[in-house]
């Protein structure tokens, strides 16, 4: 596969540089060569600081070194580099030639929806734990954020070439399941007073959850069992009722999950580790490792000694309950014995205390701590006509996830929660989500994509004469929005490296807008600026039987072929959203055939 551009410019600069270490002229070869992209465009398209790296004990300013590195680059000609300039005290600026990116353009339209894939790369297995909401309930529009992060972050490694797992933990032990279980039982109680007066009445728990969907149970309950569970105090054994509770919430959040595309590879339970003695067996572990205490009737993982934390951790309560924390360790201790190498969790910004006692956990196993990846998300809040929607789950007061998708859509609801950097607090307007208009960031992305295939469409109906796509046509290109543009297009298979490598799926959001928005002001700018359209407009068919032979058909092809591509990326770009890509939207569709060319 051939390399991306950030590559090219790469290797040039070893080459150079090993050549001046060899003569003698500068010092030992860095490890690694630094680019980044300029913050402002006309730097150039790479920067790197190699210079100044290597000046030392060289005898040289950083400045002289790098004049020597740009003296021994090859620029111009048929070198891919058009222009190297030297700025401060030694950063080197690069310019690639329009042809490399002109170049570049066929190779885009033969991967088609592989372009910015990467070949399965040897890295250790990925195994991604996300969302794991509790099965108490219905999934309100917070856990949005974690699904839409977590599945777009599968895909985006994926697509990178890492190997990855999905799982979701079902938290069905601890007092949390408990509460439901009684809440359903109180419930349950009401609708079988309601069918015979004589049932005695029952207060609800004082933390119960409240939701209409705990009163739905209690009637489906009580529809399925009769008065099995009728008395004045909840049954001694509520399995029955915390099972039926529990996978209840299941499949309303498997449902959910169906309708915003999430899927899992493995649902792990909670219940089970303990039923299989794997928790046990963590502690048994622990404590033969010489990391366990025993004191004030309780177990304490001495996480002061293994990580300096603070104080050491309960693993079991003083009325011998295993606490979350030991369960959880016995979870990641699995996930490694089932194969898992690198450990990426994404827990709600509240749980940042329980990173370091999971990472001392691993050290107590001999394990790095650092294949534990923790990304933190953060709040988001809903907001309706600039009015923050006030909720909270146990009093029933809450928007769950299927009403936001139902409201705006699945393709909005999933583009939101992109907006933002996860470690970001993320305000959703739900009225902004749901408008039909350019200030809509994913009606704006989508449009874009759909005027591109509109305009392919419309160039089908005027049967224009296609071209093959050689280095002459792709010349034809040269406009500078079109090389921008170009430019962006050859770098999507490095951006979707790094984007991978820092597990930050954001970053799509910001690329499609960007890209969306560079594409419309070409579209504007080529008609206003430059008394230009990509396809004849009735002024031009107008004006004489021979207006085919006097319109320039080999620009309009190498532009067809360059639109075509815009919306391959766009296309690829959004599916590692989890976002359609529609190839005809109502306002697209309602412009005249006229605004389309």
């Amino acid at each position: 596969m051939r390399t991306g551009p950030r590559e090219e410019v790469r290797s040039l600069l070893v080459d150079v540089v090993t050549a001046a270490v060899r003569a003698g002229e500068v010092g030992a070869l860095p490890t690694a060569i630094a680019l980044e992209r300029p913050k402002q465009a006309d730097h150039g398209d790479f920067a790197t600081n190699v210079a100044l790296l290597i000046a030392k004990g060289s005898g040289k300013s950083p400045r002289a070194v790098a004049d020597l590195l740009v003296g021994r680059l090859p620029i111009g000609g048929t070198s891919p580099l058009a222009a190297v300039t030297v700025a401060g005290p030694g950063f080197i600026n690069i310019r690639l030639a329009d042809a490399y990116w002109q170049a570049a353009l066929p190779r885009i339209l033969t991967a088609a929806e592989t372009w910015g894939q990467s070949p399965a790369r040897q890295h250790p297995r990925i195994c991604l734990e996300y969302l794991s909401a509790n099965p108490t309930g219905p999934m309100h529009f917070a856990h949005g954020r974690h699904a839409a992060v977590g599945d777009s972050l599968a895909r985006l490694l994926r697509f990178a070439g890492y190997p990855v797992k999905t799982e979701f933990y079902v938290n069905d032990a601890g007092n949390q399941v408990h509460v439901l279980s009684l809440s359903v039982w109180s419930r349950y109680m009401e609708a079988a007073r309601a069918a015979d007066p004589s049932v005695p009445a029952v207060p609800f728990p004082e933390n119960g959850y409240k939701g209409a969907y705990v009163r739905d149970f209690g009637n489906e309950l009580f529809a399925r069992d009769g008065g099995r569970h009728v008395g004045d105090v909840p049954p001694a054994d509520l399995e029955s009722i915390k099972s039926f509770a529990i996978e209840r919430c299941l499949g309303i959040i498997r449902a959910t999950l169906a309708r915003f595309d999430v899927t899992f590879d493995f649902w792990q339970r909670e219940r089970a580790l303990h039923e299989s003695g794997d928790v046990r067996a963590t502690l048994a572990a622990l404590d033969a490792a010489g990391f366990i205490d025993r004191r004030d009737d309780a177990v304490w993982l001495k996480t002061t000694t293994l990580w300096g934390d603070e104080k050491d951790r309960v693993v079991v309560k003083s009325d011998g309950v295993p606490t979350y924390l030991l369960a959880d360790i016995a979870y990641h201790r699995k996930k490694i014995a089932s194969g898992g190498e690198e450990l990426c969790d994404i827990w709600g910004s509240d749980h940042h205390g329980h990173v370091a006692k999971m990472r001392a956990a691993l050290k107590a196993f001999g394990h790095d701590p650092d294949i534990l990846r923790v990304v933190l998300i953060q709040m988001v809040s809903l907001v309706r006509e600039g009015k923050p929607i006030a909720m909270g789950k146990r009093e029933g007061e809450f928007v769950t996830l299927d009403e936001v998708i139902t409201e705006v859509g699945r393709d909005a609801t999933r583009f939101f929660y992109l907006m933002r950097r996860h470690d970001t607090p993320l305000e959703f307007d739900l009225e902004l989500a749901k408008r039909q208009s350019m200030d809509n960031p994913v009606y704006y992305v989508q449009y874009a994509h759909a005027r591109c295939r509109a305009i392919l469409r419309r160039a089908r109906e005027l049967e224009a004469p296609p071209a093959v796509l050689d280095p002459e046509l792709a010349s034809l290109l040269a406009l500078p929005e079109e090389i921008a543009i170009l430019r962006r297009l050859v770098d999507f298979p490095d951006f979707v490296a790094d984007a991978a490598a820092a597990h930050e799926p954001h970053r799509l959001t910001t690329f499609l807008m960007d890209l969306a928005g560079e594409f419309q002001s070409y579209y504007t700018r080529l008609q206003k600026v430059y008394g230009d359209t990509i396809l004849p407009q009735e002024r031009h068919r107008s004006a004489g039987d021979d207006w085919r032979e006097r319109w320039d058909w080999r620009k309009t092809a190498a532009r067809l072929h360059w639109v075509e591509a815009v919306s391959l990326v766009m296309r690829n770009g959004l599916r590692l959203l989890g976002v359609s890509a529609p190839e005809a939207m109502a306002k697209s569709e309602n412009l005249t055939k006229e605004d389309e060319s």
